[in-house]
């Protein structure tokens, strides 16, 4: 065989191997890729649904918690009621 041949059969058979590789790394990287935009999808709609029990939750908020205000006005108003029934025993103490 001639000298010739044998390096232009050497050359092709890299040159196919390295196509190959080549074309398995093309279509690796494609599909992951392709996963991570579906990844991507999958995340906007997981985000939308926190956002949305989020302002379901802020939006619930009043009805199932006091307000600050509104417990020192009842603090208050049960601190009036226990003075006046501890001056009503102090008065059923002296009598």
């Amino acid at each position: 065989m001639d000298s010739q041949l044998i390096l232009n059969l050497g050359f092709g058979v890299i040159a196919f191997l390295g196509g190959w590789i080549i074309k398995l790394v093309w279509d690796r990287i494609s599909a992951i890729d392709d996963d991570l935009e579906e990844l991507q999808k999958h995340h906007e709609v997981d985000v939308k649904e926190i956002r949305r029990e989020i302002a379901d939750l802020a939006l619930s908020m009043p009805e199932k918690y006091v307000a600050k205000q509104d417990l020192d006005k009842l603090i208050d108003f049960i601190n009036e009621r226990f003075n006046k029934l501890e001056n009503k025993i102090d008065g059923l103490k002296r009598s």
